[in-house]
């Protein structure tokens, strides 16, 4: 699609359940391309349903999805990664048993030209050293932190359209917290489209342009990180 296209993902009214519990509600998203946007919310609120209904591993009951400007509501889970879309989950990123190596590897599996995946191994080895360091080490001997960059590294080595970190601090050290969103500021710099979601308020705003706040499955805030910061909201900045 055309690069003009001003946001990278547009979500309109996507309503989503399970069973009859209704989960999401009338969830209305833009992800601006080249920013990050951050979906911010508590445990239970909806983000990582949100997540999977972007992925369609949860099946929409109404709304419409733009990828790059193009609807893909009716696109499997597999076409939606095809077109771009990454994810990195904090809570099944890495393979445990598998190398450092043969984790980044797999991230790649389909680039088939070995030139074009030794240029992108390096370029992640520059972008997170001390995976270079680890790369014999198995996935489920490094620290928690650790495994984080792992798992947002196998979701960049491909380049995608769409980047989804979800809860990249989650269960990390402070000291760990600060190096992980170092890192998303470094994909921010590059002018990467993310969509960021997370609990820690205070952290996300300090690398989104704009956000959500999602409480029991619907959006009640949206705004520029300067809106957010003026809000009610930034009262319990960690929601």
């Amino acid at each position: 699609m055309s690069a003009h296209v001003s946001n990278i993902l547009e979500i309109d009214g996507l309503d989503t359940s399970y069973g009859r519990i209704p989960m999401l509600r009338d969830v209305t998203i833009n992800v601006p391309r080249g920013h990050v946007c951050c979906v911010l919310g508590a445990n239970g609120s909806g983000k990582t349903t949100l997540t999977k209904a972007i992925l369609n591993m949860v099946r929409a009951d109404r709304g419409k999805m733009k990828l790059n400007g193009e609807y893909i509501d009716s696109w499997p889970t597999h076409k939606r990664i095809e077109a771009g879309i990454a994810v990195s989950a904090a809570a099944a990123g890495t393979f445990h048993k598998m190398t450092v190596e043969a984790n980044l590897k797999m991230g790649a599996y389909y680039i088939n030209d070995k030139a074009i995946l030794d240029e992108r191994l390096n370029e992640i080895y520059r972008s997170f050293p001390v995976l270079r360091e680890r790369l014999a080490q198995k996935a489920g001997t490094l620290s928690g932190g650790e495994r984080t960059m792992l798992a947002i590294a196998r979701a960049v080595i491909n380049k995608p359209n769409l980047l989804i970190l979800d809860e990249p601090s989650l269960g990390l050290a402070p000291i760990m917290v600060v190096e992980v969103f170092e890192i998303i500021r470094r994909l921010c710099a590059m002018e990467m489209s993310i969509l960021l979601v997370e609990q820690n308020a205070v952290k996300a705003l300090s690398v989104a342009s704009t956000g959500y706040v999602i409480q029991k499955g619907a959006i009640v805030f949206s705004g520029s990180a300067e809106e957010f910061l003026s809000s009610e909201y930034m009262k319990n900045p960690v929601m």
